[in-house]
């Protein structure tokens, strides 16, 4: 064989990334060695796979048709990686899900713990990830299932609509506040946020980086009920799901302010590279978070979509 699977890997990561640099960071590895991994596979083949752009990189034709088979190549040796871990393990499969902060503490708690229940043979490992990198990682396959933003790059993903998503902004009571206020007037305020590494942190530190501003964090909580007791005692404001500031707000003293930005309003989606080509169990997740958004919508739980 002229390349094993890291070689693979590595020169996929160069394709999509479109530059040498992209790729030794995905694979954390130098780029002296991602350079070297891929002249072998040149000098393997006695073809060129790649010329430069003045952007970086980009795949000749013999690169992308390499492309094409390495992802089919990959992809069934992580079926038969998962499938003989069945055998070892003793179990039918365990799903890669990414999730953003919000689906993850407001949704996937009962939405997963339903589908666990109906299947102990499975199990499911989640990741708190921001929209951009999850795309990634679906399109490397590292994942099975992914929530993904509506601004993010979908491009090679088959997308299912899943539940809405809109922040809001919770203080104490008494806090004197405009009914709506403006990301720029939030960022004046002590803030309460979640953890440093959370998706919604790091959503919420881009959106301040566009204004040429930083988040002024007093504290950062594990969860949003924990946030919401902060704010309760106003020791800060905090930004956080519309369905948990109406949960919490039903037996602590906080209001819920809306946000006038466009951003503060997502549609959400289900993405997957192809579900045909999912392992069963994964496809049976899948049906079954479709299946729970669509009692949410039946139930008129998604009036917050924007």
């Amino acid at each position: 064989m002229k390349f094993d699977l890291a070689d693979l890997r590595i020169f996929l990561a160069a394709v999509d990334g479109g530059s040498l640099t992209a790729a030794a960071a995905r694979n954390n590895i130098v780029v002296a060695a991602v350079s070297a991994r891929i002249r072998r596979l040149e000098t393997a083949f006695n073809l060129e796979l790649f010329v430069r752009t003045g952007r970086g990189i980009k795949p000749t034709a013999p690169g992308e048709m390499l492309a094409h088979h390495a992802r089919r190549v990959l992809e069934e040796a992580r079926k038969t990686e998962l499938e003989l871990e069945e055998f070892a393990y003793g179990r039918s499969g365990g799903v890669r899900l990414l999730s953003n902060t919000n689906m993850l503490f407001e949704h996937m708690p009962k939405a997963i713990g339903t589908f666990l229940a109906a299947n102990p043979e499975i199990s499911v490992t989640i990741s708190d990830k921001p929209s951009l990198e999850v795309v990634n990682m679906l399109r490397n396959g590292d994942a099975d299932i992914g929530v993904v933003a509506a601004s993010a790059d979908m491009t090679g993903l088959e997308r299912f609509e899943f539940v809405p998503d809109r922040l809001v902004l919770v203080a104490a009571t008494d806090r004197p506040l405009e009914d709506s206020v403006s990301f720029a007037r939030i960022l004046d305020l002590p803030i309460i946020g979640v953890a440093a590494d959370a998706a919604l942190s790091q959503f919420l530190s881009r959106q301040a980086n566009e204004l040429g501003r930083r988040v002024k964090i007093r504290m950062r909580t594990e969860g949003f009920e924990s946030l919401c007791a902060m704010v309760e005692s106003d020791a800060g404001v905090g930004i956080v799901p519309e369905s948990a500031a109406r949960r919490h707000g039903k037996i602590m003293n906080i209001r819920s302010v809306a946000i006038a930005e466009n951003w503060s309003s997502r549609k959400l989606y289900l993405c997957v590279r192809n579900r045909q080509q999912l392992p069963r169990y994964a496809q049976r997740l899948l049906a079954h978070l479709l299946a729970y958004a669509d009692a949410l919508s039946g139930a008129g739980l998604n009036d917050a979509d924007g």
